[in-house]
């Protein structure tokens, strides 16, 4: 498995990771109606901070799609997307996106963990590394037997 070099943080909690800004990404036509990309910043270990610039379907969505996008038969379509870089960051301003997001979200990042958990773990986070194994273990249901 590559190495993840992007974290995204949304400003509703929401957060991902990839290998690198993604030139495609599949999504459902309710995000792309509803731009999933929207207050989200992708955090890339180069050291800058990206946002989506452009969002173009690969193949030209039917009229119908914004229909269905609010209905239980939400198609996916696969887009391109844009970035441009928003500047430099300092790993303090990726860890206190990630505790506002542990804050903000409830029921993602805290499913599995406990927010106050999840908030030493950025603490005491050095490394992008130690975000992104913050945010894989976040993902994962450790059951104590």
């Amino acid at each position: 498995m590559p190495a993840t070099s992007v974290i995204f943080v949304g400003d509703n909690g929401w957060t991902d990771l990839a290998a690198d800004l993604p030139e495609t990404r599949m999504t459902s036509a309710h995000g792309y109606h509803q731009p999933w990309w929207k207050g989200v910043t992708l955090y890339h270990r180069n050291g800058y901070k990206y946002e989506v610039e452009k969002a173009t379907p690969e193949e030209e969505l039917p009229a119908l799609s914004k229909l269905l996008a609010a209905t239980v038969h939400d198609p996916t379509v696969n887009v391109q997307y844009e970035y441009a870089s928003t500047g430099f960051y300092q790993l303090d301003d990726l860890k206190k996106a990630l505790h506002d997001a542990v804050c903000k979200d409830s029921d993602v990042l805290t499913q599995f963990h406990e927010a106050g958990e999840l908030c030493e773990m950025i603490a005491r986070a050095g490394t992008f590394d130690d975000l992104v194994e913050m945010l894989n273990y976040a993902a994962t249901d450790v059951i104590d037997i």
